[in-house]
């Protein structure tokens, strides 16, 4: 019995179209399935927990139609991941999962993947827990959020926060330039943005203090942003994160390096830091935008990244 969860509005109603592609397919080999669509945010989570309450006592396997945050949304429901498997037909904008893990995005191949069990992976998850978070000024309790591909703080959230909330994208992703959202907001953001000062503590015992941080991500995969590899050596199943800090530089060497991320030639930069660690702190000066896996919940000024060793077994 296959479970799918499908995100209709995904990229501007590709979602929708996916199924469609995607469902005569199920019907046509008589594979047991039940289709649930999500209707705003926060809904797959809500389905999610809905389904692993119901079927508790038995293993669930749920194919995710949508995009990175629907895939976010969805894990945000599991209480035991022993007991469920998940897949992926990518309908996003950036795929950044299907991306690292080579999962086909022509959803008639996707789905032949999941139904021969091709491949599988054991799969680290990440944790982003809130100690200090802002909205609008105010500061506010926040949740502890899993990720599964990635976690933000500065620019690149605050590029992925305007993007979210952006009328244009909807109209840019129907013509199929979505990307185009990315590029406007993020030369408008690195035009305004303040750097900052911020100490970073890893696994308790390295402390580091980064003057004038433009971002900071912690990565379980490799890429994030639409097909820009942070970090090249990321690990999905090795139980640590890869951080990647560019700091110290002039708004004009910032644009010059950020077209280098998409093949990994940042590293190496005297603006680019690389570690590697099961935890790490983030403590800033001012609040900075966060987002997991592109999903932007609040600003903050402190916040813990961790892997928690728990592994989301993944077919495709």
């Amino acid at each position: 019995m296959y479970y799918f969860i499908i995100n209709p509005t995904s990229k501007s109603g590709l979602g929708k179209k996916y199924w469609k592609r995607v469902q005569p397919i199920l019907d046509e080999k008589n594979i047991e399935y039940q289709a649930i669509f999500s209707k705003k945010t926060g809904h797959t989570e809500r389905i999610m927990k809905e389904l692993c309450e119901e079927k508790k006592k038995e293993r669930v396997h749920v194919v995710i139609l949508g995009g990175d945050g629907t895939v976010n949304e969805a894990i945000q429901g599991i209480d035991d991941f022993t007991k469920v498997d998940i897949s992926y037909i990518p309908t996003g904008s950036s795929n950044d999962l299907a991306r690292d893990m080579g999962i086909s995005r022509v959803p008639e191949e996707a789905l032949e993947g999941i139904l021969n069990k091709s491949r599988e992976a054991f799969m680290d998850m990440g944790l982003v827990h809130y100690e200090k978070a802002y909205l609008k000024g105010k500061e506010i309790s926040v949740k502890d959020r899993r990720f599964m591909v990635g976690c933000g703080i500065g620019f690149d959230a605050a590029v992925c926060q305007e993007a979210n909330s952006s009328a244009v994208k909807s109209l840019l992703n129907r013509l199929k330039l979505g990307k185009l959202t990315y590029l406007g907001i993020a030369l408008k953001q690195l035009i305004q943005m303040e750097l900052v000062q911020v100490q970073v503590l890893l696994d308790n015992k390295e402390n580091i203090h980064i003057k004038g941080m433009f971002f900071g991500v912690g990565m379980v995969h490799r890429y994030q942003g639409g097909g820009m590899m942070f970090c090249p050596r990321a690990n999905p199943s090795d139980g640590i994160l890869d951080f990647c800090i560019a700091s110290n530089a002039s708004k004009f060497r910032v644009l010059r390096l950020l077209p280098t991320i998409y093949k990994g030639n940042h590293v190496g930069h005297k603006e680019v830091s690389m570690y590697q660690a099961k935890e790490a702190v983030f403590k800033a000066e001012k609040p900075l935008w966060v987002h997991t896996d592109g999903e932007v919940k609040a600003q903050a000024t402190e916040i813990k990244l961790s892997d928690l060793g728990e592994k989301i077994h993944f077919i495709y």
